[in-house]
């Protein structure tokens, strides 16, 4: 049995769901980093990915019971 069609058909689907996966940890995201790597490769949508750069941490805001206790002390 030749194994070469079903990696022909099974590599872009597994290297755009890859490029996904570096694109869920980015700015972009997971859904649009997959949709760019289909309209543009995977090569471009991971580029694409990579310069958008890293996703921005959220501050936690103290809560009002952090900032009582310390106006205490």
């Amino acid at each position: 049995m030749d194994l070469t069609p079903l990696l022909i058909a099974l590599l872009p689907v597994l290297l755009v769901f890859a490029v996904g996966l570096m694109g869920s940890t980015r700015r972009l995201g997971f859904w649009p980093t997959v949709v760019l790597s289909v309209v543009l490769t995977p090569i471009g949508g991971g580029l694409v990915a990579i310069l958008s750069g890293p996703k921005r941490l959220k501050k936690k805001r103290a809560s009002s019971r952090d900032e009582d206790t310390s106006r205490r002390e």
